[in-house]
């Protein structure tokens, strides 16, 4: 059972809860991180910055080299694909992520376990560094907003004709 998680807005999130569980963890222990390989000695730093050290984990799997003002979707598409090699490859069986974008691209190959960041973190990371806050959940549960009753009911209608 090896355990990868993302380090922006994941480990960066709650990284007491993420040291703890980290530290517990009985198997293997991979931080997963977009960031780019010559970040390397940043993330530690990172990581170093929140109590998590080298003894915490057994390896940094880090992204391919990008710049930050070319990030488009073709971006994300490849980074996810990034993503699912290293899970692939390190047999991560738990990944934590705190991206949309990702954890519905990789739930059919592992089982994937999204930090929901608060409204207050959204809003206070995307003046500090809107790159690598890229922000997919403040959209995410819109949606919900909207829900009424006969939305509701139809919704359940459509599980009850697919399952029935």
């Amino acid at each position: 059972m090896n355990l990868g998680i993302d380090l922006h807005d994941t480990i960066s999130y709650r990284p007491e809860f993420f040291k703890t569980l980290l530290k517990d963890w009985p198997f293997k222990r991979y931080i997963v991180s977009g960031t780019p390989e010559s970040q390397r000695n940043e993330t530690i730093e990172i990581l170093n910055s929140y109590g998590i050290y080298t003894e915490y984990y057994d390896k940094i799997l880090l992204g391919y080299e990008y710049d930050k003002t070319d990030m488009n979707l073709s971006h994300f598409k490849r980074m996810r694909e990034h993503k699912l090699k290293l899970i692939k490859q390190y047999d991560i069986n738990i990944f934590f992520d705190d991206n949309p974008f990702y954890a519905s691209y990789l739930k059919d190959h592992t089982a994937v376990f999204q930090t929901i960041l608060s409204s207050e973190y959204l809003e206070s990371f995307k003046q500090k560094d809107p790159f690598f806050t890229c922000n997919f959940q403040a959209d995410q549960f819109n949606y919900l907003e909207e829900l009424d009753d006969e939305k509701i009911k139809k919704t359940l209608n459509n599980q009850e004709d697919k399952n029935g």
